[in-house]
Order: C-alpha cells, then structure tokens, then sequence
C-alpha cells in the first residue's frame, strides 16, 4: 500500500498526463466569440401578437448539426413564420454558412422548424441566428434571435 504522500503523488501525475494527452479537450480553431445574452422577454413590449421565439442547435454526431428554433403569437393571427440561420464564428465576426427556408403557417398561433443533417467543421463555434415574425390584418410584428454558442468538438 502506498503512503498518503506517495498516494496524492501518482494521482496528480495521472491527472497531469491525462490532461497532456491530445484529444482529450476539444480545440478551438479560434478564440470563443463574446457572450450575447438573449432574454426570454417579448421581443418588444409594444408588440401586441408576436410574444416570444427561440432557436437552438445540437451536434449530431459525424460533423453534422441540427437546429430547432419557434415562433410563438400571444393569439391565432392570419400569419406566423420562422426562418434559421447557422452562423460560424471566425475569430472575429459572425458569418452566415447555411439560411434555411421561410417557413410559415396561415391562421396559427405558432410555429416551429427543425433542419437536421446539416455539415460543421471541427474545432469551430456555432450558433443560430432566428427571424420571426408574425402578420395580422395589416400589422407586422418581427424580431431576431440568437442560440447559445456550441463549440464542435474533434
């Protein structure tokens, strides 16, 4: 058995080796980009149909990511629609790498979309960039969204 000191010993070196050997951390190719923080309010208080949206990205596995994102009205309006946009940061701006189509569904109150399959490079950081929107009568409410960060791994 080993002594408490000699004990504490190996286990550092084992974490210390561990934490050396290639793969074990995803890499970035670039510095993080800067944190945007988007609340789960109205997207304007002054909006009267257009109450909230969200989008979101996963990785899938195999260099392929999935984005989700909703549009949600405070009422049925004659009009709701979302569209995605799979952004990739440089290391220094945000730049558009997929726009997937307008979707939109007539006399609804909400909408979501789902793109799947969608190809990311390793080592990159990813987010989705969402426009929503809404139509009623002759009102047109609108506002952007932004997912958190997803960093791919190796």
């Amino acid at each position: 058995m080993l002594r408490p000191f000699a004990a504490k010993t190996v286990i550092m070196a084992v974490l210390a080796i561990a934490l050396a050997i290639p793969g074990q951390a995803m890499a970035a190719q670039t510095p993080p980009p800067p944190e945007v923080v988007t609340s789960f309010t109205p997207f304007d208080p002054n909006f009267n149909y257009l109450e909230n949206g969200s989008a979101y990205i996963s990785y899938s596995g195999n260099g392929e990511a999935s984005l989700w994102g909703e549009s949600i009205a405070t009422r049925r309006v004659d009009s709701v629609g979302i569209q995605l946009v799979l952004q990739r940061w440089t290391g220094s701006e945000w730049i558009d790498v997929y726009t997937g189509e307008k979707a939109e569904m007539s006399n609804a109150s909400r909408i979501n979309k789902t793109i799947d399959n969608l190809s990311v490079s390793s080592g990159y950081y990813y987010r989705v960039k969402s426009s929503h929107w809404i139509t009623y009568g002759s009102t047109k409410e609108d506002g952007a969204r932004y997912s958190s960060t997803l960093l791919i791994p190796d």
